[in-house]
């Protein structure tokens, strides 16, 4: 047979540019050129499809990219003959599965063998003929001669049948697939299940006319008995006690059974992280026991107790297998802001019985080869430590409850820097209670509860000059700055409300639906007297819808829309709406205990095209400090200045990424923002609008992504559309071009040169971006 194909191709007639090249036979080291794939008269199914069901294949795009890069090999495609015939036999099986019944499929007119490359093309020819058409689906009942709802005595249960088998999805007309017959039958089966027929059974034949090319398709339901839960066997816990399982399933003794029901205790279970393995099942009835002998979990032969008879009442199991009670953690990583970065956990996870978990948590974002940027001095340390109690049952397997006591010490980019260990300028001591109420899968409402002393600490070394707005406002400056250590210590009680709802096909990586995101946050007198009196609101709309009809498969748009609005009252109130008017130091150290609280634009995450929250107005500062030496170290800097209101959006056209298989993608995105009622040393007629249109910043790009077991690695390469002053020019030349704008008289104060290459900026980070 290799003979005879091989001498087919070698009698092939190659191109014109080949034909004074000497033809060989195929050999071993022969390999793919290319695979394409044509049709007679109609398509049905893209080639890609096809492509997944043969095993020949060629080089792809990403192959062809690294032949011609040096030091790279590209991972050869041999050619053989014996799997080609076999790809013919899996186009067939797969066409005749989808309801093509003589699908006629060949390789010899369309493959061309290039003897001086030793390279051959292969082409698939199509013809799919007619497809077969649904003409009739009937349900009969276990005899195989009556209709299915005699077998239902009651007319209850009579109308419950009806509206299982008229909820089926197919329309008589429809092209016949194998994958509709299983369908139908599957989704018969768990209906019935699912209204308390424990033991139901279902099959199904297919009667084609290849004549009319009509199928008519007939289902057999043995329902038997309607039964309730009689008994809940837990088999394999050791440590963990019986109630503790039982608890957690959705139903107890006497309910009607559930297949869904069952499934869901399984998934409450795993939920628990206290089970390597939880299987859920209905012991056979002997009939069941003598086609699977054996356990489904131990493999051992099954006994006659381990059955139970077909009648009103049904069994369930729950086989279960440990995990370790204990277990600890450590990763470490890099990011450029952070630096190197470390952190371990040590975990309980029945602590004190009843499956509450107790966690021992270490982190360390150290600054060690971190880069700073525009907007930071010093990198972004923090240290924390924290011991988290999770109890998962509070009432209801719906409701769980997390108590938390913490200790963190930092240097936030945001505030002032500070001559401590490591630039540390901020620290916060204290305990939080949460409330998790998930109502569906992956679908929650939370209520959380921090109160906690905070500590801001620093050298006021620093000289700032706002610059705000389309172009510079000038401030008057003063004298040189005089280094003298400050520390603000204030309570902090903040009370959260959130949620996430919504609706889509995947809530880890969606590609269809919408979630919606509100929030709700308080900063509260009680029961001590806060340092940060606010309300804060907002929210974030997400979209996702395929564009398989308009473009292509695996196109798809994405979309997201958020803002909010932070409103302080009492005496934060009236410092920092006082402004320039307050004493300078009270607004000062509002304005810092503040900056966590307000909203900001920009980063990988948000409005793309800007650095972290730089997408808005910005300070270009001058800040000098001694670090202990008699040199001090001098930097110029963009602070972001935060605003109490913003709104954003972004929308992604999500691609794939031809050649490169389905791990890779590709993007091109629209970023939009704003943030308005920013809060700055200045006088109320000299502050920016609270918010209009035409500041809003645009950012565009494209961007690969790759799906990794972590998540997608993004890579993002944006273009700010609408640039502000500040965004292209260097903070050392806006705060130098300030400080002589704001001199008295001032002269050849000359604006310096925008810097276009600036308007790039490339983003990489892990995970969606939204």
């Amino acid at each position: 047979m290799l003979l005879g194909l091989a001498a087919e191709l070698g009698t092939t007639r190659p191109a014109a540019a080949q034909e004074d090249v000497p033809l060989f036979l195929v050999n071993d080291s022969t390999t793919v050129g290319d695979v394409d794939f044509t049709f007679r008269s109609t398509q049905t199914f893209e080639t890609s499809q096809l492509a997944a069901e043969v095993a020949t294949e060629g080089p792809t795009f990403f192959d062809k990219v690294r032949r011609v890069l040096p030091f790279v090999d590209m991972a050869p495609h041999p050619f053989a003959p014996l799997e080609l015939q076999r790809d013919v036999a899996r186009l067939r099986t797969f066409y005749r599965n989808h309801g093509f019944l003589q699908p006629q499929i060949s390789y010899d007119e369309q493959t061309r063998l290039d003897t001086s490359a030793n390279k051959i093309d292969v082409g698939f020819s199509i013809e799919e003929g007619p497809p077969l058409t649904i003409q009739d689906v009937s349900f009969y009942g276990p005899d195989s001669t009556t209709y299915a709802i005699r077998q239902f005595d009651s007319e209850a249960a009579r109308e419950r049948w009806v509206r299982l088998r008229d909820s089926n999805p197919f329309r008589i007309g429809e092209r016949y697939t194998e994958y509709t017959r299983i369908r139908i039958k599957d989704a018969v089966l768990r209906g019935l299940k699912n209204r308390g027929y424990a033991f139901a059974r279902t099959g199904s034949d297919v009667q084609i006319d290849s004549t009319a090319n009509t199928v008519d398709l007939r289902f057999f339901v043995d329902a038997g008995p309607r039964t309730r839960i009689d008994e809940i066997q837990v088999v394999g816990n050791e440590s963990v006690s019986r109630q503790v399982v039982l608890r957690e399933l959705p139903f107890q003794k006497g309910d009607w059974f559930s297949s869904d029901a069952l499934s869901r205790g399984q998934r409450e279970l795993f939920d628990l992280q206290l089970f390597r393995v939880a299987l859920a099942e209905v012991p056979p009835t002997p009939a069941q026991a003598q086609r699977q002998p054996r356990d489904t979990v131990t493999a051992e032969p099954r006994l006659p107790a381990d059955t139970q008879p077909r009648d009103s009442t049904v069994t369930v199991r729950y086989q279960v297998r440990e995990a370790n009670l204990r277990y600890l953690t450590a990763e470490g990583g890099y990011a450029r802001r952070l630096g190197v970065t470390g952190q371990g956990s040590w975990t309980h996870r029945n602590f004190l019985g009843d499956a509450r978990v107790l966690s021992l948590d270490l982190l360390a974002n150290t600054g060690f080869l971190a880069r700073t940027d525009a907007n930071a001095v010093t990198p972004e340390r923090r240290f924390r430590a924290s011991a988290s109690v999770r109890q998962p049952y509070l009432f209801t397997t719906r409701l769980s409850g997390v108590a938390s006591v913490f200790a963190e010490v930092g240097s936030n980019p945001q505030l002032d820097v500070s001559d401590r260990f490591l630039d540390t300028n901020a620290g916060e001591v204290g305990l939080s209670g949460t409330a998790i109420y998930q109502f569906m899968p992956f679908r929650t409402a939370n209520l959380q509860y921090e109160l906690s002393r905070a500590i801001q600490f620093r050298v006021d070394t620093t000289r700032a000059v706002d610059t705000v707005g389309t172009g510079p406002a000038p401030v008057p400056g003063g004298s040189e700055p005089i280094a003298e250590r400050e520390r603000d210590i204030f309570n902090k009680s903040i009370l959260t409300a959130s949620a996430t709802l919504g609706r889509a096909d995947d809530y880890v990586s969606p590609s269809r639906g919408f979630l919606v995101r509100p929030f709700l946050e308080m900063g509260l007198n009680v029961p001590f007297r806060s340092g940060t009196e606010y309300l804060k609101a907002g929210g974030e709309l997400t979209g996702y819808h395929p564009l398989d009809d308009l473009l292509a498969d695996d196109f798809s748009l994405a979309g997201r829309l958020q803002g909010g609005r932070v409103w302080p009252y009492g005496r934060s109130r009236r410092v920092l709406s006082a402004g320039a008017s307050a004493s300078g130091d009270a607004f000062s150290t509002y304005e810092n205990r503040f900056d966590p609280i307000f909203y900001y634009a920009g980063g990988s995450d948000d409005v793309r095209g800007w650095t972290n929250r730089l997408a808005g107005s910005k300070v270009a500062r001058r800040v000098v400090y001694n670090r202990q030496t008699n040199d001090p170290d001098t930097s110029y800097v963009y602070e972001a200045v935060g605003g109490r209101s913003k709104i954003a959006f972004s929308a992604e056209l999500r691609m794939p990424f031809p050649g490169l298989g389905e791990n890779w993608s590709t993007t091109a995105f629209l970023d939009g923002g704003q943030v308005g009622g920013a809060n700055t040393p200045l006088a109320e007629e000299d502050a920016p609008d609270d918010f209009a249109f035409s500041n809003v910043r645009y950012g565009a790009g494209a961007g690969v992504r790759y799906r990794t077991p972590v998540g997608h690695l993004r890579l993002d390469l944006a273009f700010k559309l609408n640039p502000d002053f500040e965004d292209l020019r260097d903070p050392r030349d806006v705060f130098e071009y300030n400080q002589c704008r704001a001199r008295p008289a001032a002269t050849n104060c000359d604006a310096p040169d925008a810097d276009h290459w600036r308007r790039l900026r490339l983003h990489l980070s892990i995970g969606q971006s939204f």
